[in-house]
């Protein structure tokens, strides 16, 4: 799979390059940049640049907005996950607690037995029902 990649990052490569020098007129033509809000006053030209510098500034822009983009979402990401591990942790301490409340119930002498007889009944209530259905 890493060989495919470099080979299809090489591809992109040539391609951009055969792009770039087919249209190598346009790419060092230096045209100014208006921007025109349509009131007089608001009227504005860029100095010449160069196409390309266009571009790469375009790329930059987009770069950056698509990063701070990122990195808010990797905040709040970040959030939710610290929100969800302190409410894992709380669920965790409950369950300590709930386990250590059951092993009292359970080894208590009085309940044990009652347990106990409470299992026997429900054996026997199976066994009726299955002889039931041998019957049927």
């Amino acid at each position: 799979m890493k060989i495919f990649k470099i080979i299809l990052f090489i591809i992109f490569l040539v391609v951009l390059a055969v792009f770039g020098i087919q249209n190598q007129e346009y790419f060092l033509a230096s045209t100014p940049l208006h921007i025109d809000f349509k009131i007089s006053s608001l009227q504005y030209t860029v100095i010449d640049f160069p196409n390309w510098a266009y571009w790469v500034l375009c790329l930059v822009i987009g770069l950056l907005i698509t990063g701070i983009r990122g990195l808010i979402t990797a905040f709040r990401l970040k959030r939710q996950v610290r929100t969800r591990d302190e409410r894992i942790e709380s669920m965790k301490g409950e369950i300590n607690s709930l386990q250590t409340r059951l092993d009292i119930f359970i080894h208590d002498p009085y309940i044990k037995k009652h347990l106990e007889e409470e299992a026997r009944k429900d054996q026997n209530q199976e066994q009726v029902a299955t002889e039931e259905k041998k019957k049927a």
